[in-house]
């Protein structure tokens, strides 16, 4: 039970960051603009309500293999890159197939990222004045 209380505090701070952060920094942006307070807390909730959706999606939308990196990191391997020239640094990496509990998680965490972007967006629809409810 202290672990579910322990989860729901954490995910009540990221939520309160992200919407206090979304107001404070629509508010400021809509300031500059010469916006309504309102109107700049709409659209910065969309445009967060949507960014929010899109990392869901990318992350609902990944695959069943992972990258798995040797033990050897400290022995960097040089790849020629021709879109930057040169030569680039990376470490060894090979795929490995993801455990059921890495797939549970990835689809929790995208339909966790799902729920908190829908709320944005109709905190947005709350906010905005050209949108009345009833």
């Amino acid at each position: 039970m202290d672990v579910l209380r322990g989860a729901l505090r954490r995910i009540a701070v990221i939520v309160g960051v992200l919407v206090g952060g979304t107001a404070a920094i629509s508010a400021a942006l809509g300031a500059l603009a010469g916006k309504s307070l309102v109107h700049s807390l709409a659209v910065g909730f969309y445009l967060m309500g949507a960014g929010v959706l899109f990392g869901s999606l990318a992350l609902g939308s990944r695959g069943p293999m992972r990258a798995d990196r040797s033990s050897d990191e400290d022995q960097p391997v040089f790849i020629a890159s021709p879109l930057f020239g040169g030569l680039r640094l990376f470490g060894r990496r090979s795929l490995r197939k993801a455990t059921p509990e890495e797939r549970g998680e990835s689809r929790r965490s995208a339909l966790g990222l799902f729920v908190l972007g829908l709320l944005l967006i109709l905190l947005g629809t709350a906010f905005d004045p050209s949108r009345h409810a009833f």
